[in-house]
């Protein structure tokens, strides 16, 4: 079969390519992170559905190289190395400046740049463009073939619905967390700016904050309002599924803007996660 680049393809055709290469980066996420090293399932994509899309853009990107590169090897593999890492870099780059939060980090990683990307990630991206040209894209066009106009035609509209459907409800998600996180900061400002001068007022932390306010009250030695009590209550043992959800499917998340909110949500789901299971 001549391989046609898929710039070449019918925008359906391309699209079906892009969701197929996103369902196999999730599949190779959660066999590697959520098997291997969680011992459990867990949902790695950032969508509700099984795709991670930052794979299916990757795909895409290899797929874009001239064609004359397509017959190579070592430039193959430089060139897709290449590629995908300044795809991973701008992707991470971007949702952290749209959601203040950065989904991955590599800062334990030896050669990283900016936590973003790393060296190891990079080498593997170029082994995923040899096996992307030499054997996985010629089958993916061969399973097209198969699939005939009609199958394309309603297969593609129909995951294009449901993708815009579970797009809309991530970004909603999404909000609701950015939301939250401002929320405790707000929250964290106000008792900074309530108890800053006060000697038992401990604020190297969201976490000690909360604990020291309480502690004070419960000691009676001075005046707290019983609604503020109740507020940082109700902060301690709410749940907020949004962020429970982005944290469980990205563990190494970091936020810059918001670093002590966060991490007082990821002590909150370790406690409720350790209490589930010590019942």
């Amino acid at each position: 079969m001549n391989m046609m680049a898929i710039y070449e393809l019918p925008f359906r055709q391309a699209f079906l390519i892009f969701i197929m290469f996103s369902v196999v980066g999730w599949i190779s996420e959660v066999l590697y992170v959520g098997i291997f090293h969680e011992h459990k399932f867990v949902n790695r994509g950032f969508l509700h559905g099984p795709l991670c899309p930052v794979y299916g853009f990757g795909g895409v990107v290899i797929l874009l190289l001239p064609s004359s590169l397509y017959t190579t090897w070592i430039p193959l593999f430089f060139s897709s190395m290449i590629m995908c890492t300044v795809v991973e870099y701008f992707v991470s780059w971007i949702m952290e400046k749209m959601f203040h939060a950065r989904w991955w980090d590599y800062s334990h990683y030896k050669f990283n740049i900016k936590g973003r990307v790393c060296l190891l990630n990079s080498v593997l991206f170029g082994f995923m463009g040899l096996g992307v040209i030499h054997f996985v894209y010629p089958q993916m066009l061969r399973f097209l073939d198969w699939l005939g106009d009609f199958v394309i035609m309603v297969s593609s509209d129909m995951i294009g619905v449901a993708l815009a459907v579970d797009m809309v409800a991530t970004i909603r998600k999404l909000v609701d967390f950015s939301a939250t996180m401002e929320k405790l900061k707000t929250f964290g400002e106000s008792l900074r700016d309530h108890y800053g001068n006060e000697t038992w007022f401990r604020s190297e932390n969201f976490e000690a904050m909360l604990a020291s306010v309480k502690e004070h009250a419960a000691e009676g030695k001075d005046f707290v309002s019983q609604n503020l009590l109740e507020k940082i209550e109700k902060l301690q043992t709410a749940r907020n599924k949004a962020a429970e959800s982005f944290m469980a499917h990205f563990p190494t998340m970091k936020s810059i803007q918001y670093k002590d909110e966060l991490e007082h949500l990821k002590s909150k789901v370790k406690a409720r996660v350790k209490a589930k299971f010590t019942k």
